[in-house]
């Protein structure tokens, strides 16, 4: 059986490494246009900011999958024939099976020229170069991908300005009362409800005119589908829980759009489930039967030293919900405090949480937990948990938030 990867990411990469754990005998080749092997793009804001060098990054190098015995190209794929199964890229070459892991582009809802974007260990290198010779820039965007941005940038000394279309930062992590939570814990020039017209070269024309040194455009993701037109494509390529797009091909990662466990049609575009797609897709080509569980959109960052993270639903989709800010050791230990905020719907089951503060990621998991077993707020309100004066509460900020809720829905 001979398997082509188109794509190294995370998806691509981690589906080349299951199919050899699953076939040991097949032929398995992945196409990579970048020639790096398989890198963590999460980290490229630390390249940015010089906290880790380009090398660092890379998780498997070309080597690695040489010794893995598997055959790695530096090859753009220019077209492929799913008909015949034949893959264009240097040259022609026939496979069996095919898992498709072209990953994403940055989406631009505006014109633009002479920006730069971060979608690569390209684009990361070619900003710490800018970077290192500018006083200030511009970054469109305040998600994830530009505040973290922004915060490499800061740490090397520039003034930056953010800007972003919506009313608050982290938009599709946190609402808005957490945004703002946020907000005033971090030391940061942004401006919302900012819609830009136009970038050129280095001015923002937008209700007014921004200028800087550079500019970075972080405005979201779009699917790179261009050579998967025997696909069903909607927000990007159509899949299963098994990661089968049709007959014999697989597709992972940020190009695909799956059914979330609120049943939600939802474009990939997170490492974590990227890479638990690319373990699917791997296996099931090579010849397997796995399921992806449905994803709940589980999220962290630490951005100014401060954790955030988040899970499931936000307010805008539920009606119940309690915000809880309180310390996370007890009262007397004078520890940090924590933002937890728990939401639920009408029959009190759990169905999502954001938290700011230490050990917000940890919080998160556990709630993530909560979600898949359906778990109500009642339930979760008396688990048991640990306590030390040293280490933790009596009852943590999870505990008191479920409480918190548990007696709204009582009146």
């Amino acid at each position: 059986m001979k398997l082509a990867i188109v794509g190294c990411g995370a998806a691509g990469a981690t589906a080349a490494q299951f199919a050899r754990k699953y076939d040991r005998k097949a032929s398995i080749v992945v196409f990579d246009k970048e020639g790096y092997g398989e890198y963590s793009k999460c980290a490229l804001p630390m390249v940015i900011s010089g906290e880790l060098s380009w090398n660092d990054v890379i998780e498997y190098s070309p080597r690695w999958f040489k010794n893995a015995k598997i055959d790695y190209r530096n090859e753009e794929v220019h077209k492929i024939d799913f008909d015949s199964k034949i893959i264009e890229a240097n040259e022609e070459m026939e496979y069996d099976k095919i898992v498709i892991a072209t990953g994403a582009m940055t989406s631009i809802p505006f014109k633009m020229q002479g920006a730069y974007t971060l979608r690569n260990m390209k684009d990361a290198i070619e900003i710490k170069k800018i970077a290192e010779k500018s006083k200030d820039a511009i970054v469109i965007g305040a998600g994830l991908i530009g505040l973290e941005v922004a915060e490499s940038l800061m740490s090397l000394g520039l003034k930056v300005k953010i800007l972003e279309y919506m009313p608050s930062i982290l938009p599709a992590m946190v609402d808005e009362d957490v945004a703002s939570y946020l907000l005033k814990k971090i030391d940061i020039d942004v401006e919302t409800k900012c819609r830009v017209k136009e970038v050129y070269n280095n001015i923002v024309e937008a209700d007014e005119n921004y200028e800087a040194d550079f500019v970075v455009v972080a405005t979201g993701n779009k699917a790179s589908v261009e050579i998967c037109n025997k696909c069903r494509i909607e927000k990007g390529i159509v899949v299963g829980d098994d990661c089968k797009a049709m007959e014999d091909v697989y597709a992972a990662g940020d190009c695909t759009q799956i059914k979330d466990f609120f049943g939600r049609i939802m474009p990939v575009g997170l490492g974590s489930i990227a890479t638990r797609q690319g373990m699917i897709a791997g296996i099931n080509a090579a010849g397997g039967n796995e399921k992806l569980l449905p994803p709940l959109w589980a999220k962290t960052t630490k951005l100014f030293n401060i954790e955030i993270a988040s899970v499931g639903l936000m307010e805008k989709d539920v009606n119940i919900h309690s915000k809880f800010i309180g310390n996370l050791l007890p009262a007397y230990m004078k520890g940090d405090k924590i933002l937890i905020k728990l939401l639920a719907d009408e029959d009190g089951v759990i169905v999502g949480a954001q938290a700011v503060g230490n050990g917000a990621s940890l919080h998160i998991n556990k709630i993530a937990l909560a979600i898949y077993k359906k778990m109500k707020i009642n339930e979760l309100a008396r688990i048991e948990t640990t306590y030390a004066p040293k280490v933790a509460p009596v009852f943590d900020a999870v505990t008191i938030a479920s409480q918190m809720i548990e007696t709204r829905m009582r009146k």
